[in-house]
């Protein structure tokens, strides 16, 4: 099947990052991949996007193969911000950071992609790439064929660089202390039970 070559998105969201980190299978029993989905404003500069994707629509398919793709006959890989794609299933709220003004991709690899965040030596962790922070990633577009799912483009991540931090979108598996934090008055000493070493504990009977 038909690959674009790599090239470099505008600022885009990340959301769902923990799979950037940690491989999983769409379905049981199949293959485990690393990825994420990739937020963009509908505002961004997309012409790299545009331009990977009909590369291989007329590499795969030929010179129908645009015309296809407008007839909804080949999968796109640009989903709605505020598409069915973007909402939870069980309760179809969106998910966060989704809404009209953004559009967004699922990108995949079966090898892990290069992380970095500051420095161009040191893989970037799971604290600082997280569900709502902000960067460029290296994509390339690629073609595929099942009996299931008929025809469609999707894209592979190689690389993603974090650029700026952003507010944590639900399932990022970190809480902003700060914001929930009260002050909680002292007091005293705590009971002599919760002192003996044996914690809270201490409380309760044996």
């Amino acid at each position: 099947m038909e690959r674009s070559s790599d090239f470099k998105t505008d600022l885009c969201r990340v959301s769902f990052a923990g799979s950037l980190f940690k491989p999983r299978a769409q379905q049981e029993g199949g293959v485990e991949k690393y990825g994420c989905t990739l937020i963009f404003s509908k505002t961004c500069d997309r012409s790299a996007l545009d331009a990977a994707v009909k590369s291989v629509l007329i590499a795969q398919w030929g010179d129908k193969g645009i015309d296809r793709a407008k007839a909804g006959l080949i999968k796109s890989p640009f989903l709605d911000g505020a598409g069915k794609e973007a909402r939870n299933k069980k309760t179809g709220e969106l998910h966060p950071g989704f809404g009209p003004d953004v559009f967004f991709l699922r990108v995949q690899s079966v090898r892990q992609p290069v992380l970095r965040y500051r420095s161009e030596h040191i893989p970037a962790t799971e604290e600082e790439i997280y569900s709502g922070c902000y960067g460029k990633a290296v994509l390339n577009a690629f073609a595929w064929t099942n009996a299931q799912n008929g025809d469609g483009v999707s894209f592979g991540i190689q690389f993603f660089q974090k650029i700026k931090d952003g507010d944590r979108l639900g399932g990022s598996g970190g809480v902003d202390a700060g914001k929930w934090m009260e002050s909680v008055p002292d007091e005293g000493e705590a009971p002599e039970a919760t002192r003996t070493g044996a914690g809270a504990g201490g409380l309760f009977g044996a």
